[in-house]
C-alpha cells in the first residue's frame, strides 16, 4: 500500500465526507475516489459504508485505520528526528500540562531552561489529564505533565514528579461548615466538580463509594480545571475540590478547606511520553529538567 494512500484514507476517516476530505488534501473528489478504490482493491473488502452521518469505516476499515495511524505517527517521528539532526540542539517541544502546573512549575522552569537552550521553542497546551493523555497517544504532544492514571498504557513511558494534594473546600461563610466532619456529612450537599470522564472526578467519587456512600450530588460539572470554580464557590453553598496551595493564592480567596478524615488525598503527578515514539534531544533534556526541578522544589 502507498503511504500517500493511507494518509488520504486517514483524512477521509476524519471528515466522513469525500468532498471535505478532497478539499483538505488539495485534490479532486474523483482522484480521491480512485485512491480509495485502490486501497479497497488491495484490502479485498469495502473500507467504508455510507450512512446518514456520512462515510463510516467498516470493520476492515477500522483495522486499516488503526494501522494507518501507527504508520503516520512513525512517519512523523522519522521526519522529526531528521529535522532535529539538521537543527542540532535547537528544536520545538510540544508540551501539554494541567493548568495547575503552569505557574508553579512551567514558568520558573522555562526561565531557567532558556539560559542553556536559548533557541528552544515551546508549544504549550493546557488541559486536564485525560485530554492530555489522548493528545499524547494521538501524537499531538511530545511530553505531558499530568496526573498519572491508575493504569499507565503499555505504549507510554513515565517518570514520577511527586504528589498533588486535593482538598474538599467550601466558602468561608458556608452556613453548614461547622457540621462537616466526615464524608457522610457531605452527602446531601451539592457540588461543582470536574466532568465524569476526568480523573479528578473519578478519584473524588471513589472517596465516597469506597466507604459505602453515594457519589457527590452534582450541580455543575465541567472539563475546566477545578480552580476555575473558585468564583462560583465563593458566591454559593456548593462544595468543590482544590489543591491546598491555591487556597493561599488569589484564586482561593474566600475559600476554606474542610478538615476531617477523607477530606484530602494525593495523586501522583508524572511526566509522560510515547515509549515507542521518537523523543528529540531537546525533549529529553526538558523531561530530565522537569524531573530534577521537582526533586528539588515543591510543586
Amino acid at each position: 500500500m502507498r503511504f500517500e494512500d493511507l494518509e488520504a484514507f486517514l483524512v477521509v476517516s476524519e471528515h466522513g465526507n469525500l468532498h471535505r476530505a478532497a478539499d483538505t488534501l488539495g485534490m479532486t473528489q474523483s482522484g480521491l475516489s480512485k485512491t480509495l478504490a485502490r486501497l479497497e482493491s488491495e484490502a479485498g473488502m469495502p473500507l467504508f459504508e455510507r450512512t446518514p452521518r456520512g462515510l463510516v469505516p467498516t470493520s476492515v476499515g477500522k483495522t486499516l485505520l488503526a494501522h494507518a495511524r501507527r504508520i503516520s505517527l512513525a512517519a512523523t517521528d522519522l521526519r522529526n528526528e531528521l529535522a532535529e539532526q539538521r537543527l542540532a540542539r535547537a528544536g520545538t517541544v510540544r508540551l501539554g500540562a494541567i493548568p495547575y502546573l503552569v505557574p508553579s512549575l512551567l514558568s520558573p522552569l522555562l526561565a531557567q531552561f532558556f539560559v542553556s537552550r536559548p533557541l528552544a521553542v515551546f508549544s504549550i497546551e493546557t488541559h486536564l489529564s485525560a485530554r492530555l493523555m489522548a493528545m499524547l497517544q494521538n501524537g499531538d504532544a511530545d511530553l505531558i505533565l499530568a496526573a498519572r492514571p491508575a493504569s499507565v498504557p503499555e505504549d507510554i513511558g513515565w517518570l514520577p514528579l511527586g504528589p498533588l494534594t486535593m482538598q474538599i473546600v467550601c466558602r468561608s461563610g458556608h452556613p453548614r461548615r461547622d457540621r462537616f466532619r466526615t464524608l457522610a456529612d457531605l452527602t446531601e450537599e451539592r457540588w461543582a466538580v470536574p466532568a465524569s470522564s476526568l480523573y479528578l472526578r473519578q478519584w473524588l467519587e471513589e472517596r465516597f463509594t469506597s466507604v459505602g456512600l453515594p457519589p457527590p450530588r452534582v450541580a455543575v460539572e465541567s472539563t475546566a480545571s477545578p480552580v476555575a470554580f473558585g468564583e462560583l464557590l465563593r458566591h454559593s453553598d456548593l462544595l468543590g475540590i482544590m489543591p491546598p496551595r491555591i487556597l493561599r493564592q488569589a484564586e482561593g480567596q474566600g475559600l476554606q478547606a474542610i478538615a476531617g478524615p477523607g477530606m484530602s488525598w494525593q495523586h501522583e503527578l508524572a511526566v509522560l511520553w510515547r515509549a515507542g515514539g521518537y523523543l528529540s534531544p531537546i525533549c529529553q533534556d526538558f523531561r530530565d529538567a522537569v524531573v530534577k526541578w521537582c526533586e528539588e522544589m515543591e510543586i
